[in-house]
């Protein structure tokens, strides 16, 4: 695979060419009123290079009505893996009657990676919900690294311009309303910045307990930020 494919392939169609920007972050409620959770905000341009194939993919994948993981890398990697670990979890919980946390499904998730690991696959995903010990984010890679993020993760070509916004602007305590505005100005600003990054803002949130809410930003309101 990496004699035939990637940078060093002679044939520049068969070249990997990857860009998009995923973002998640816990913070805790500003005030009694507010919730606190996670916030998964990502865009929804799929480009291989300077060739835009879609501009409407859903780069949040569901892997259980608590869970989710975001597609960073090849779309058909990150798809396949996590639809695997959706069954695992869903099989887990099955046999042993109790909900299976995040972090179990990521360390199964890594777990998997690494005994795949020098195979040519590119997953950058996080996996992020709420169990019983409280909102978390944990980062996986295709070489089987974990890595539990307790403020803000980005993950793609855009993750510096996604990075810039929200390291300026994070608090580990937010309103639940400032929380979604955040998530949503740091991949609108990206898309601007990223030429791998486009489309919409697709953001989900989850305070407290339930499941995940959704919500699109179009591009087009990056003026009135």
């Amino acid at each position: 695979v990496n004699k035939h494919f990637g940078p060093n392939s002679r044939l520049p169609m068969a070249q990997f060419h990857k860009g998009t920007t995923t973002m998640a972050f816990v913070y805790k409620p500003k005030t009694p009123q507010d919730k606190g959770g996670v916030v998964v905000a990502v865009d929804s341009r799929a480009s291989g290079g300077q060739f835009i194939s879609s501009k409407t993919v859903m780069k949040i994948i569901p892997i259980n009505d608590r869970m989710v993981a975001t597609m960073a890398g090849g779309a058909a990697d990150c798809l396949y893996w996590t639809r695997h670990v959706s069954k695992y979890c869903n099989l887990f919980e099955l046999r042993e009657n109790t909900q299976i946390s995040v972090a179990a499904t990521s360390q199964y998730f890594a777990n998997v990676m690494y005994g795949y690991r020098g195979r040519g696959f590119s997953v950058g995903s996080m996996v992020c919900g709420i169990d019983k010990s409280g909102p978390s984010v944990y980062l996986v890679q295709d070489t089987g690294a974990r890595l539990k993020i307790d403020t803000i993760c980005a993950v793609g070509s855009g993750q510096m311009n996604a990075m810039a916004i929200a390291d300026s602007k994070y608090n580990e305590e937010m309103s639940d309303e400032e929380a979604v505005e955040l998530g949503r100005e740091a991949i609108v600003h990206s898309t601007f910045r990223d030429g791998g990054s486009g489309g919409q803002c697709n953001g989900l949130f989850h305070w407290g307990g339930g499941r995940f809410g959704a919500d699109q930003f179009g591009a087009d309101t990056f003026e009135t930020l």
